[in-house]
């Protein structure tokens, strides 16, 4: 395919700060735009920002993006009052490389963090991240992450004055009730001071293990196998001997423990919400609530997530809640955008310059009215054991490459506007927008490949017999 590996010139950390990268594509990737490109409005600079990342959400999950069970009736609440953007797509299908563009602005091959078999690769260390941005320009920054793949172990805490993590799973990560409260102590704690604060909720994710109360909930009843359940348990229920898919009662059951989660989530943030109210301070903060990725339950005849890049995986929620005097034209906003422009427009909200690192764009022209056009997506970056495949999005179009030569299935095409469940590949049908794609794409990858090698090689780090366990029982490790 001829992507480009060309050893070049290594590029500091101050280069990248004041020059960001250049990759070509111009605004429709944001690699070239500044802080004045991204529209000016009169608001007060806002006081506080609360970043909320809920570990394995898909969109249609939510209420708001059209699901009918009640799962999430107070992030559907905050939609109502806030902005909503209907085509979000994340970076990549899994945790790491996911969160890493979040709190960077930038994609997984520019920052880094990675997981490869025992080891991990932390981000490097001189793309900034949102944090120290945060920090320099006078906020007071603290951070709560759930699981091994949010931790400091990939260096996801640099910048926080304080960074509570948990550098495990399952039982011994926390769940969204004691997240809440200790991220409450220290907001009230801070009350009077500017604060970025980043709350990753880890309780949606494998196993599926629900509260009393929550286990029935969305399961018609049904609560055999008893919760945990684990991804085995799961997979254990496929016919066939393996082959296909389980039954769609036991597909059913599986995401209704999920579903109890999520719902139990959405109690825990109603919480947040008053408390915040009773402070004086809801209606002073920019409040964000999205996802790293989604999860597969057998829409395209696999499981979980970090194998594809299908808008099950990839296609998040978020959700903008700003000041009532803001001036918001567009409360929902379906011009396709991706999880790099969180940060960028978090920094326009506040009246902090945009390092050029952060190379997504601030969303604030899509509320206020003055841009309607779609953002190209990029997504990369599979579990290590499963063949890389690039994902390019268009409004109308999503491709999908795998660089697997012997793949059978190699070059994917799918029309989103007629085919919104990704299930015709018409690749060889529509062979023109295919190449066009293609050539986008190898283009874009090939040149921030050749980016990469201007870098410092990304440092690996062993992880403890505990932590590899942990993640051979996800399928993380083979």
């Amino acid at each position: 395919m001829g992507f480009e590996q060309k050893t070049a010139k290594k590029i500091s950390r101050r280069e990248i700060l004041k020059y960001g990268f250049n990759v070509g594509f111009g605004a429709c990737l944001g690699g070239t735009l500044g802080l004045n490109a991204c529209g000016k409005s009169s608001h007060r600079p806002i006081k506080n920002v609360i970043l909320i990342v809920l570990d394995t959400v898909r969109a249609d999950t939510l209420g708001c993006y059209g699901n009918k069970l009640g799962i999430t009736p107070i992030i559907d609440a905050v939609a109502s009052e806030g902005i909503r953007f209907e085509q979000a797509i994340s970076s990549s299908s899994w945790t790491i490389p996911a969160l890493g563009s979040i709190l960077t602005g930038t994609w997984p091959t520019i920052h880094g963090a990675f997981h490869m078999g025992n080891y991990m690769s932390p981000l490097r260390p001189e793309i900034p991240t949102a944090a120290e941005v945060f920090k320099e320009n006078g906020f007071q920054t603290f951070g709560l992450a759930n699981c091994l793949n949010a931790s400091s172990v990939v260096h996801f805490h640099r910048g926080f004055d304080i960074f509570d993590d948990r550098t495990t799973m399952h039982e011994l990560s926390r769940r969204a009730d004691e997240t809440i409260d200790t991220s409450l102590k220290w907001i009230k704690k801070h009350q009077k001071k500017s604060n970025f604060v980043l709350i990753h909720i880890f309780d949606p994710h494998l196993y599926y293990d629900p509260l009393p109360g929550y286990i029935t909930k969305f399961t018609q009843g049904r609560d055999k196998p008893a919760p945990p359940l684990t991804k085995a348990q799961c997979l254990a229920m496929r016919t066939d001997h393996g082959k296909n898919p389980p039954l769609k009662d036991d597909v059913d059951y599986i995401k209704g423990l999920h579903y109890g989660e999520i719902n139990f989530v959405d109690t825990c943030l109603a919480r947040l919400i008053n408390e915040l109210t009773k402070l004086d301070l809801y209606d002073q903060t920019a409040l964000v609530i999205t996802s790293d990725h989604g999860e597969e339950f057998w829409d395209h005849n696999k499981f979980e997530h970090g194998h594809t890049t299908y808008d099950e995986l990839i296609r998040v929620p978020l959700i903008l809640k700003l000041p009532r005097t803001f001036p918001v034209v567009n409360k929902v906003v379906k011009a396709q955008v991706r999880n790099i422009d969180i940060m960028p427009t978090l920094f326009n909200l506040t009246k902090i310059k945009k390092p050029a690192s952060f190379t997504g764009q601030s969303l604030l022209p899509f509320i206020m009215g003055q841009n309607e056009s779609d953002l190209i997506a990029f997504s990369e970056r599979l579990h290590l054991g499963y063949s890389e495949k690039l994902c390019w999005r268009t409004g109308d179009y999503k491709y999908i490459l795998e660089r697997d030569p012997s793949s059978k299935n190699r070059f994917q095409l799918y029309n989103l506007r007629n085919d919104l469940l990704e299930q015709r590949n018409i690749f060889n049908i529509e062979r023109e927008i295919t190449e066009k794609l293609h050539q986008d794409l190898v283009k874009f990858y090939s040149k921030i490949i050749s980016l990469a090698n201007t870098m410092s090689k990304t440092r690996v780090k062993k992880l403890n017999h505990r932590q590899i366990e942990i993640l051979k029982s996800l399928g993380y490790i083979k």
